[in-house]
């Protein structure tokens, strides 16, 4: 049996980027995977691809998203593993994001996530357990002005995931927040009417290690985190950043 054989796992946003690449690694490892997505073309090439299972489900909307968590939970019969990846990113100070983009955000990165928590929270604490794994960000550990606003949302997730952990160590429920840096092609869904915010890697510095990462790194370790290895690691925050905020890197 592989590391996640028997393993039922819900990941949103799995339609792109890393949560795309989490679920590819996740079923590669054995899970039985669900995902979710706004976009039903990539969602459908992805399913075809993987053999996971798409669920379309836009994650701005509250009762599509508790929706996906009751299709996931007849689909699988159950939830062991929550990949909490569905975001949206805005590029801007805090000064200068609209109050609609700002809503967008929490909406999505803040709101959903804790939505899809809070849903597959009561499943895992009935069946005696199970795993929250949250993509955070660096900028939720040193916030970037940048994108402030994002760096806001993020910072929320990871400390809803420290709380998720406390609360779910009683019941055998682990939380942990996985905080990458630049991995590409970058963060490209964005706000409504903000589409020329998508991430540009052509201006991104390199990290200490030489090279950006990509979707499948980020993988890698949510499926480590996922699997019975990591029983006894709850309330962590991991950065997955090359070395990246390990300290301040001066010109020489």
């Amino acid at each position: 049996m592989t590391a996640l054989g028997g393993k039922r796992v819900l990941v949103t946003g799995g339609t792109s980027g890393i949560g795309r690449a989490c679920v590819e690694r996740l079923v590669a490892d054995g899970a039985a995977v669900v995902f979710t997505g706004r976009s039903e073309s990539r969602g459908e090439a992805v399913a075809a691809g993987t053999g996971a299972v798409f669920l379309p489900a836009d994650a701005r909307d509250p009762d599509a998203a508790l929706r996906s968590v009751d299709a996931a939970l007849s689909k699988l019969g159950g939830i062991d593993v929550l990949v909490n990846n569905a975001g949206i990113l805005f590029q801007g100070s805090i000064e200068a994001t609209p109050p609609h983009a700002w809503r967008e955000l929490l909406s999505v990165n803040l709101t959903a996530a804790f939505l899809y928590a809070k849903a597959c929270f009561g499943s895992m604490k009935a069946s005696g357990g199970g795993t929250l794994i949250h993509i955070a960000s660096d900028t939720g550990i040193r916030g970037i002005p940048s994108i402030a606003a994002y760096s806001v949302t993020k910072a929320g997730v990871r400390m809803m995931s420290d709380v998720l952990a406390l609360e779910g160590a009683p019941f055998g429920v682990r939380s942990n927040a996985v905080c990458p840096g630049d991995v590409l092609p970058g963060v490209q869904a964005t706000p409504t009417g903000f589409e020329h915010h998508a991430e540009d890697p052509s201006i991104w510095t390199l990290p200490p290690c030489g090279r950006f990462a990509e979707g499948a790194d980020v993988a890698s370790l949510v499926s480590y985190l996922a699997a019975d290895e990591a029983r006894h690691i709850s309330g962590a925050t991991i950065r997955i950043d090359g070395s990246g905020g390990a300290g301040l890197v001066l010109p020489s």
